[in-house]
């Protein structure tokens, strides 16, 4: 049977799942998770994961190939928690990787190796970027995985109602949810993800969590865009950390408008 790299097995199951809606089942049987994805458009593409081992195909290519987990990256197995276990792991990326032709998962690691004691737990933070990565929209219980690497145990079901919202709406992409599970000021906030329209079909969504008062807020887009303040009304509340960092829904002079991050747009309503 073929072995293949990390980098076929993701664009194999990238040409199944990427960019479409898709169902995702599990099941264990001692140690070995097998697994599917179906989808309307492109069929069903297959795993089955034995330590680490992954043996798949699909629907579109029905001959089996096997891309090993451990041998990523060259990196010991861990099958326990490890404090420090993501730190250890970049460290021997720094030690030995080509930094011109790091791989995706090394830069990962790079990056993120910090966040996980665990291979397991690295492991599905990698599944989850590159979804995200892929267009590819994170479940409730992915989005909440990805909440707790940041911190600790929150219920973020709120807020991932509320960005999932956006996104079936189109005012958000599949690959935006990753970032608001990062933002940890709007997970008891789910409230203050809101969205306005600003073209035929562009939207904006806040990502700004420090409210200010109106006063403030009207001082702030009168300096910035020169408005009167006078005819300044603003609407709902404003949020201002820093000039490029802030989302202050305003009307004007018979019009509605929306500075985000030190842009002035005019709002459909």
């Amino acid at each position: 049977m073929t072995h293949v790299s990390f980098e076929e097995y993701e664009a194999a199951k990238a040409e199944i799942i990427g960019g479409v809606q898709y169902k995702e089942m599990s099941t264990l049987e001692g140690n070995v998770i097998r697994k599917t994805y179906t989808t309307e458009e492109n069929g069903t593409f297959y795993e089955v994961n034995d330590g680490g081992c992954i043996e798949f195909w699909s629907d579109k290519h029905p001959d089996s190939r096997i891309y090993d987990e451990n041998e990523r990256a060259g990196l010991p197995e861990n099958v326990g928690a490890v404090p420090g276990y993501g730190d250890l792991l970049a460290e021997k990326i720094r030690e030995t990787a080509d930094f011109a032709n790091l791989k995706p998962f090394e830069k990962f690691v790079l990056d993120n190796g910090y966040l996980y004691d665990s291979s397991d737990a690295l492991k599905a933070g990698y599944d989850r970027a590159w979804k995200a990565q892929h267009g590819i929209t994170l479940t409730e219980e992915e989005f909440a995985a990805e909440v707790m690497s940041r911190g600790k145990l929150v219920d973020a079901s709120g807020l991932y109602e509320a960005v999932m919202e956006h996104v079936n709406a189109g005012r958000l992409t599949a690959g935006d949810v990753m970032q608001y599970a990062h933002y940890r000021w709007c997970v008891n906030r789910p409230e203050a993800v809101i969205a306005y329209q600003v073209g035929r079909e562009k939207w904006v969504v806040n990502n700004c969590s420090e409210e200010i008062t109106e006063e403030a807020a009207r001082i702030e887009v009168c300096e910035e865009f020169g408005f009167e303040a006078s005819r300044v009304k603003i609407i709902g509340t404003p949020y201002y950390d820093a000039t490029d960092w802030n989302f202050i829904r305003f009307n004007c002079s018979g019009r509605a408008w929306l500075m985000k991050n030190g842009e002035i747009y005019q709002v459909y309503e």
